[in-house]
């Protein structure tokens, strides 16, 4: 029998640890998807650390080949079982189609309340010092939004995304919306399996470490996941003279699934097979594909989820995988929204990994000091901000509501929407009006901020800053939402606007879209943080 054959893929059933988020094959529509027990799992106490399981059945007869070539190595001198060297190009003949029922198509709500709950249970569990907390939007520029997919992961990013044990808890590591990553602790357990497949005797256990790296498209519907067993992590107790001779020579299976239905979401190529001693002495991931169907989509950028996850198994003739190992389903979504560029490069397509609470982070004390000061104070003191709310010397009737402000771990917190000039001309031009009116005292609405708005307009060199933007719904002009507007240095000013323009490419921010099933709650939404 050849190890390196491909091993057929008909398996399994994912066991996964406490605190990690499963997403249900249905969602339910009347309240937000609720975080359902795993079907198997360690000491609560432990925390969120990831294990998932494995049994895998081998007959009496491949068992007694295994151990003649043994016997055959040791006899011939070999310190271990020769295995196969690394390739570049590992067996992926296996068809790239999901071993189990599929999951129920999921409607943007269900998936919008799903993502926005992960992650606001991810950030409970960093504040409760379960898990380290992960910045979605890292500092440095090179690592924000999407960078081109190769057949290797981005080295940059998936060294940044893995540093640390964010990747190790929780739902694993939205590094930024194109990138995610995990590492999980595998265990497969190995029966004697009689003429009828029931197992009859533990042969030895085999663990390691499963790592998973992802990469979101900005030029199609796709994200590419990677995934491999981290070198010299494989560790076997089979006893004494196995753990040489039998163990390594086992053939392992990975391969890359959509959990939906083809006519949603398809995943290919076929599965990478190697025995666990390659996998474990080899620098090659291993990826697929998880494209995403466009005719299945909602609202004007044609907007669709669905789940994906990677599958481990080994089976065969000779070999049973009695229940089969998966990571946990995770979102991803997907748009065709054609508003998207940097200078003259398009982004006409993308899927981003969308369990993550959006921001956007301004600091004090650099070169947009004076718009992240007054952000802070709009936060913080929005009593002492101007547009008053009533004339000086009159009583206020209320404080001032101004939305925005990143709370991560309330996924009900009011965020921010994007609007464009030409999808949203008439609320583009009431922003505008608005804040003319409270910082100059012109326009249509000057009236209404001559007793409240700014008492002298702006001051030399400076420039009037408003908040919410006027690129958001929630701006000036918004009945619902009250605003503040600041005379700032016109450099800062500058700079703070070119972060948010680079912003919602980065980050993938759709504009606001009024045809969407309940807009409020399905729309996309952004907020603040101020360091």
């Amino acid at each position: 029998m050849s190890l390196s054959k491909t091993w057929r893929w008909n398996t399994l059933i994912a066991a996964v640890m406490a605190g990690a988020f499963v997403l249900p094959a249905q969602l339910a529509t009347a309240q937000p998807a609720a975080v359902p027990t795993p079907a198997e799992a360690d000491d609560p106490a432990a925390g969120p650390d990831q294990t998932i399981r494995m049994k895998v059945g081998i007959s009496q007869q491949e068992l007694a080949d295994l151990r003649a070539q043994g016997r055959e190595a040791r006899e011939q001198g070999h310190k271990s079982l020769p295995v196969p060297a690394p390739t570049t190009q590992p067996d992926r003949t296996a068809p790239a189609k999901p071993a189990k029922k599929a999951a129920e198509p999921l409607t943007v709500l269900e998936a919008d309340r799903a993502s926005k709950q992960a992650a606001a249970d991810n950030a409970r569990q960093a504040a409760q010092g379960l898990r380290t907390a992960a910045d979605p939007i890292p500092t440095p520029e090179h690592h924000r939004g999407w960078v081109p997919i190769g057949e290797m992961p981005h080295e940059d990013r998936l060294n940044a995304c893995l540093d640390g044990d964010a990747a190790d808890k929780g739902i694993g590591r939205v590094y930024n919306r194109f990138t995610y990553c995990a590492r999980w602790n595998l265990q497969v357990e190995y029966w004697e399996i009689d003429s009828k497949g029931v197992p009859v005797e533990k042969e030895g256990t085999t663990s390691a470490v499963w790592r998973v790296f992802g990469q979101g498209d900005a030029k199609d519907r796709r994200v590419r996941i990677f995934s491999q067993i981290e070198k010299d992590s494989v560790d076997y107790d089979w006893g004494p003279i196995d753990n040489i001779f039998v163990a390594p020579g086992v053939p392992l299976s990975l391969m890359g699934q959509c959990s939906q239905d083809f006519d949603v979401c398809g995943a290919g190529p076929g599965s990478y097979t190697m025995p666990w001693a390659t996998w474990d002495n080899n620098p090659i991931w291993a990826n697929w594909d998880i494209y995403n169907r466009e005719q299945n989509s909602e609202g004007r950028d044609k907007i669709s989820y669905n789940q994906w996850y990677v599958e481990a198994f080994t089976d065969n003739e000779e070999y049973t995988t009695l229940n089969r190992a998966e990571t946990p389903p995770r979102l991803m979504r997907c748009d065709s929204a054609t508003y998207f560029n940097k200078g003259k490069a398009k982004y006409p397509k993308a899927c981003i990994f969308s369990e993550v609470t959006p921001h956007l982070t301004y600091t004090r004390g650099t070169t947009h000091h004076a718009v992240a000061e007054h952000l802070y104070i709009a936060f913080n003191q929005p009593r002492s901000t101007y547009p008053l709310l009533a004339p000086p010397g009159q009583p206020w009737p209320r404080d001032k509501k101004i939305p925005g402000k990143y709370d991560p771990v309330n996924q009900d917190a009011p965020g921010l929407h994007r609007i464009t000039k030409k999808l949203h001309p008439d609320e583009t031009k009431a922003n505008k009006d608005h804040k003319d009116g409270a910082c100059f005292k012109t326009g249509p609405q000057r009236d209404l901020y001559r007793d409240t708005g700014l008492p002298n307009g702006t001051n030399p060199g400076e420039q009037c800053d408003e908040y919410p933007f006027a690129s958001t719904l929630e701006g000036a002009g918004n009945a619902s939402w009250d605003f503040s507007v600041k005379s700032v240095p016109a450099k800062d000013n500058r700079v703070a606007g070119g972060m948010l323009r680079e912003y919602y490419v980065d980050d993938r921010m759709l504009a606001w879209d009024k045809g969407l099933d309940r807009p409020a709650e399905t729309n996309d939404r952004f907020y603040m943080k101020i360091d």
